[in-house]
């Protein structure tokens, strides 16, 4: 029990480093406060693991502690990766808004509109410049609410969007060809981050199926005539086999999902 506690302990030091990948067009680098929300996300894993593991070991001892580690594992690591997808779109989608409103914006003013009355126009569109049209109608500053909007995934692009805005209140400077440019750099990142996404795919999709083997093992064991998981949670040398084979499945989900990502990095 001790032994898959600690194994427990480890997948979450493994799944804790699979984060998403950090801003690349963040202004500063994330604060202490933000990266220690993240690690209770990342630790849940674990503890649904090693809950499990508890739980069936008071049910039914070792036997149970194992069957409990294996099932805790398999959930634990598919959650998690469903989790990650749904994370990744959502940051995809944010960075297609944010790409859409900074062009929008700049035509708007290259069609004569004010600033700020463009940014009421580009806000009804597009959410993620609502608070900063928000924090204007209460006297606060639309930099300010652009910069604090930059902080969530996907939102990076808007520190630079905050940064002209600030220039061009405070000299006066014009701020429809920074808006161009930035669009174009987002249009170009976001379609290079498509075709990353795309040409990844299926390196995940090699790590998530090589998951299921062991499900494909047992199936092969029962169309043999044998009994796997009779096997597997009748003896001892069995159980060893089933929590280690549980671990060692996990972790190469998790791993083959890390080298996608550094991968994606690069």
């Amino acid at each position: 029990m001790t032994a898959l506690a600690g194994l427990a302990v480890a997948l979450a030091v493994l799944v804790g480093t699979a984060l998403p990948p950090g801003r690349r067009l963040a202004a500063t680098p994330p604060s202490g406060r933000l990266r220690g929300r993240r690690w209770p996300v990342a630790a849940l894993p674990a503890v649904g693991v090693a809950v499990a593991t508890a739980a069936g070991g008071l049910i039914d001892g070792v036997r149970g502690g194992v069957l409990g580690w294996s099932v805790g594992v398999v959930a634990s690591v598919a959650a998690w990766t469903v989790w990650r997808s749904g994370a990744a779109g959502g940051r995809a989608r944010s960075r297609d808004q944010v790409a859409r409103g900074c062009g929008e914006l700049a035509a708007l003013l290259r069609a004569g509109h004010a600033p700020l009355r463009a940014l009421h126009l580009v806000a009804q569109s597009t959410p993620l410049f609502a608070d900063a049209v928000a924090q204007h109608r209460v006297g606060g500053e639309v930099a300010t609410a652009l910069r604090r909007a930059a902080g969530r995934p996907g939102c990076e692009g808007l520190a630079a969007v905050a940064a002209a805005w600030q220039v061009t209140e405070r000299t006066g400077a014009a701020i429809t060809a920074s808006l161009d440019d930035l669009a174009v750099h987002l249009r170009a990142e976001r379609e290079v981050g498509r075709t990353v996404t795309t040409e990844l795919a299926a390196t995940r999709l090699t790590g998530r199926l090589l998951g299921l083997l062991p499900l494909v093992g047992l199936a092969l064991g029962y169309a043999i005539g044998g009994d796997p998981i009779g096997y597997l949670t009748g003896s001892e040398a069995g159980l060893a086999c089933l929590a280690v084979g549980a671990g060692l499945s996990g972790a190469g989900v998790v791993w083959s999902e890390m080298l996608a990502d550094r991968a994606g990095r690069l």
